[in-house]
């Protein structure tokens, strides 16, 4: 099974035990600058001459926007997003526009599972922490910054009850928001309250009923309270909207093996 839905349908959310003591300004040399020098040592980096060419004329010229995204794309198509991410975050530091932090925040928290290393993960968290703050600061009301830095805090630090007040204050404001509960189910399902799960992702599936990853969650907070007929009925509307064949497959198999 594709590995992004093994994560979805077994309802695994990353945690990662941190403690923020760095100062919110991104160092000189990261941790980012040291892995990708690693890389372009070992020679078998993809594209690895046009990186070095892209690196040279960078040092010439640190604010060109056009390179760092250009280095971005490469490096992330060539399988190191975080390091994508951080050229995404330089970016930012340049323009100081509100979507370019918002871009580089995605770009880092997205970036989590592709490198678990504690170095790289500890720099990852604080880069998309850091970037939603950013936009907190130019706008404090930003919805999609506050859900991000929320999710952060849940996700991938040591400290989880400040992105559920988070959470819960944006529920308030917004008891509908599909992302608000969808994040909250998740930790409803990691605080073992099943049943405040399946209403959450039921809000969910109200707003986006094609939401794959709110479907998979629903059918294992049902099996986890012991109710396989409605695990099954959910599980049986995601065959066919994956467009993965395979997945498709192994959701019949794990259907025939609870029902059995």
């Amino acid at each position: 099974m594709n590995k992004n839905w093994l994560l979805l349908i077994g309802g695994i959310v990353l945690v990662i035990a941190i403690f923020f003591g760095l100062s919110n300004k991104p160092p000189k040399v990261s941790a980012f600058d040291e892995k990708r020098e690693a890389l372009l040592d070992s020679l078998e980096l993809p594209d690895e001459a046009s990186i070095i060419k892209l690196t040279e004329e960078l040092s010439k010229d640190r604010k060109n926007i056009t390179l760092l995204d250009t280095l971005s794309h490469i490096w992330f198509h060539a399988g190191y997003p975080d390091i994508a991410a951080d050229y995404d975050r330089q970016i930012a530091d340049h323009s100081l526009k509100t979507e370019d932090y918002l871009r580089a925040g995605k770009s880092f928290f997205d970036a989590l599972p592709s490198d678990t290393s504690q170095t790289i993960q500890i720099n990852m968290v604080y880069g998309a922490r850091y970037c939603y703050e950013k936009v907190l600061e130019q706008d404090s009301t930003h919805l999609e910054a506050r859900i991000g830095l929320a999710k952060v805090f849940v996700q991938g630090t040591n400290e989880p009850m400040k992105g559920i007040g988070i959470l819960r204050a944006l529920d308030a404001e917004f008891p509908e928001n599909a992302e608000v509960n969808m994040e909250l189910g998740q930790f409803s399902m990691m605080s073992g309250q099943y049943e405040k799960a399946i209403e959450r992702f039921l809000t969910v599936l109200q707003k986006d009923s094609l939401n794959l990853q709110a479907q998979f969650l629903l059918a294992e907070s049902y099996m986890a309270i012991g109710d396989t007929l409605q695990s099954v009925k959910v599980l049986e509307k995601t065959i066919g909207l994956t467009g993965d064949p395979l997945l498709d497959a192994q959701v019949r198999q794990y259907i025939q093996s609870i029902t059995n």
